[in-house]
């Protein structure tokens, strides 16, 4: 008992260790800045200034009239120095400044500097506002982007309070331009990111744009109305997301790696995975590439591990394969997409259940964090229908406790009842048109961000890869969106997952915001060309090709069409090019195959 005690100490250590991105609040109880701004109150006058970064900052805006939590609803603001004119106050120690609109910093200006908004909150916690200068902003600022720091409620407020302050945040940011004339940036240019709980916020935050849904919760805290609180792109590193069907996912991905359950959670465990065979046919998903349906049929097992979307999420796991064994010399054997055993295989060997039976819904206790985030002010609720009702043909003794919580009654602080805060904080609400599963949502009912950067461990029990391959999916079908640039990466866990592991978070985080900035003004697509055979895209000024490519052979052209090289491919799955000697920019590259030319736009930059 003392054994299982300490695991499972060191899974809730690790997953708050890991449950952080680079950048932002440590999510902490002490939040804010000691002296605040009062809100609409003029902000000019109020900057300070840090040498050592060249960074203009303030620190305790509040971005809200009411606030409810006033040590968490404020917000700091970093800008790089070169965006601003300053005079030094006769205190000496603030600053009063304008917008300088001719310095630049890494190509942007004051107008267009992309805004980048941090969602640390692992595990759904709150987000501590900065209470001064902080250091880890200043690779952003040093990159050209203005860092904005907002605080915002957690799991114990309850859903969805956390992304009503990040939106409530962003739409203040746009009053203090628009009203005061007082920040720079291109607020059509602004980019959320986040991991574990924080990747699942900035996913909804992304996805949920002017949803009307939040405006009884913004004008509950006095949100300034008349201004937008939309994004241009989002940053989502394993996301634990999609709460409405995360416990049936769980178990059609991982429930059969589960021994020696009782006889109710074992049917307990198959009914979900039957339910989630059912949603995933309800809401027919699409191939990326063929358009076809995605669908599950049954198996003698009973956990449905067959079908085209079987298929399909076998080939994700076998294209992370793939990708693994190209950039480290390695020799991972791929899967079968079609063998009803091959799941199992590999979830057996690297994705274990960890989790409990309702492993985000603890039908016995109640013990997530999902479940506090869920309940009324920080009382743990149920939230999963679906679950409800397999529990109360199994074990029907903890029925009434659904029941209770999810009664219409059962209301938060502007009147929601769990089902619709369910709801709200599904990016999946607002990307599908399914009236069984998303009433009230899909198109039209937000304006969904147009880019869009998932990365997730592949090994990690935390949440199934049903989650984010899901996400990509109705994002890759949603009219609105731009690009989707997804991998799951080859062993890694519930990390900041990356090529070459999370160190290099930062750098790819600020590299796709500068491609998708600039395909944003320019309409060049900020992620990888692709083809149903060939697929080409830019790292940096380091071309990557991948596909059959023996005997192929590849031309780079300038924008205006001059020959800059040819190439002939040897290297069959993947070639790299490296012109690290050419000016950042648009370039074209053609690769032929033997009649078939393929052609791709890349963006290569510093």
């Amino acid at each position: 008992m003392k054994k299982l005690v300490f695991k499972f100490l060191l899974l809730i250590l690790s997953a708050t260790i890991y449950a952080q991105p680079p950048g932002g609040g440590s999510g902490g109880t002490t939040s804010g800045a000691a002296t605040t701004i009062a809100f609409k109150a003029a902000i000019n006058g109020k900057w300070k200034f840090n040498s050592t970064s060249n960074v203009y900052y303030m620190v305790g805006v509040t971005y809200c009239g009411t606030p409810a939590a006033a040590t968490y609803e404020q917000m700091g603001i970093f800008v790089p120095a070169a965006y601003m004119n300053a005079t030094l106050n006769s205190d000496g120690t603030t600053y009063t400044c304008t917008i300088n609109s001719t310095g630049t910093v890494n190509g942007f200006n004051a107008s267009s500097a992309p805004i980048v908004i941090p969602v640390n909150t692992g595990g759904y916690a709150a987000m501590a506002a900065p209470s001064d200068y902080s250091s880890t902003v200043a690779t952003y600022t040093a990159a050209g982007y203005i860092y904005l720091w907002p605080g915002c409620r957690g799991r114990t407020h309850g859903a969805p309070l956390g992304v009503t302050d990040l939106k409530a945040a962003t739409r203040y940011y746009r009053y203090l331009q628009s009203e005061q004339n007082a920040v720079p940036g291109n607020t059509d240019r602004i980019f959320s990111f986040g991991m574990s709980g924080g990747g699942a916020q900035s996913a909804i935050f992304g996805a949920s744009g002017n949803n009307s849904g939040y405006e009884t919760y913004l004008t509950a805290i006095g949100a300034v109305s008349g201004y937008k609180d939309n994004i241009c792109g989002s940053m989502c590193w394993c996301p634990v997301t999609s709460l409405e069907q995360a416990d049936a996912a769980h178990e059609w991905n991982m429930g059969l790696t589960r021994t020696g359950l009782a006889t109710a959670d074992a049917s307990i465990s198959k009914a979900l995975a039957a339910e989630f065979a059912t949603y995933v046919n309800a809401i027919g998903f699409k191939h990326p590439t063929t358009g076809n349906v995605l669908s599950l049929t049954a198996t003698d097992n009973g956990y449905y591990q067959s079908g085209s979307y079987y298929e399909y999420v076998m080939s994700v796991i076998n294209e992370s394969v793939t990708h693994h064994n190209s950039i480290n010399n390695a020799s991972v054997a791929t899967y079968s997409t079609t063998d009803n055993t091959a799941l199992y295989s590999f979830a057996s060997t690297y994705k274990k259940a960890t989790k409990g039976i309702g492993a985000f819904d603890n039908y016995a206790a109640k013990s997530t964090v999902e479940n506090t985030l869920f309940g009324i002010a920080g009382t743990a609720g149920h939230f999963d229908k679906h679950l409800g009702e397999i529990v109360n043909t199994y074990a029907s003794g903890y029925y009434p406790s659904f029941t209770a919580d999810l009664a219409s009654t059962n209301v938060d602080v502007v009147g929601n009842a769990v089902e619709k805060r369910v709801m709200l904080y599904s990016p999946l609400y607002y990307l599908i048109n399914n009236n069984t599963y998303y009433s009230g949502g899909g198109t039209g009912s937000s304006n969904v961000a147009p880019y869009w950067r998932i990365r997730s461990g592949i090994n990690q029990s935390d949440t199934p890869l049903n989650t984010e391959i899901n996400l990509a999916l109705a994002l890759k079908n949603y009219a609105g969106v731009k690009a989707v640039d997804f991998a799951t990466i080859w062993g890694q866990a519930h990390i900041l997952a990356e090529d070459f592991g999370e160190t290099n978070s930062t750098a790819n985080f600020i590299a796709w915001v500068k491609k998708c900035a600039a395909d944003a003004s320019t309409g060049i697509n900020c992620t990888q060309n692709s083809d149903n055979e060939l697929k080409a895209y830019a790292v940096g000024k380091v071309i990557y090709i991948k596909g059959s490519l023996n005997g192929c052979t590849a031309s780079l052209y300038s924008i205006e069409g001059a020959n800059i090289g040819n190439y002939k491919l040897t290297d069959n799955n993947l070639t790299t090019i490296n012109r690290n000697d050419l000016v950042a920019g648009v370039y074209i590259l053609k690769v032929k195959s033997n009649s078939k030319i393929y052609s791709f736009k890349l963006n290569l930059v510093k």
